[in-house]
């Protein structure tokens, strides 16, 4: 059950990552596009994080699962509190500090993702 839950949480991350966003910048206006994303972005975050929460209770009997689920849980909470101040940034045209929230938050996500993968190809085999 655990692995399938991590399988499912790759699934929506790269599902979002790799298909959704850069569709929406690609067939929306900017304007369009900035509204959209100011709305899915943090719905993303609670949804990932919220599976790290069940990840973490369904975790009982595995030491990586827990660790995996928290560092989800732990990352997509700092992703989720970044969401106002990347939006003020982008708003005030601070193009520097933008950048660097935003490469945070997709180095936040990736991490969780390399590491769900990690469990789902390595680490679930030995619970």
């Amino acid at each position: 059950m655990l692995r399938n839950l991590s399988i499912v949480l790759c699934t929506i991350v790269l599902f979002q990552s790799v298909v959704i966003a850069p569709a929406i910048n690609v067939s929306l206006s900017v304007e369009a596009a900035a509204t959209f994303l100011r709305f899915i972005w943090p719905i993303f975050f609670v949804l990932v994080g919220g599976l790290g929460v069940l990840g973490l209770l369904l975790s009982l009997k595995s030491k990586y699962g827990r660790a995996v689920n928290l560092l989800t849980l732990a990352c997509m909470f700092v992703n989720w509190l970044l969401v106002p101040v990347i939006n003020n940034a982008m708003d005030a045209d601070d193009m520097n500090t933008w950048a660097a929230l935003h490469i945070t938050t997709v180095g936040l996500t990736f991490l969780s993702l390399v590491f769900h993968l990690i469990f789902i190809f390595r680490w679930s085999k030995s619970v």
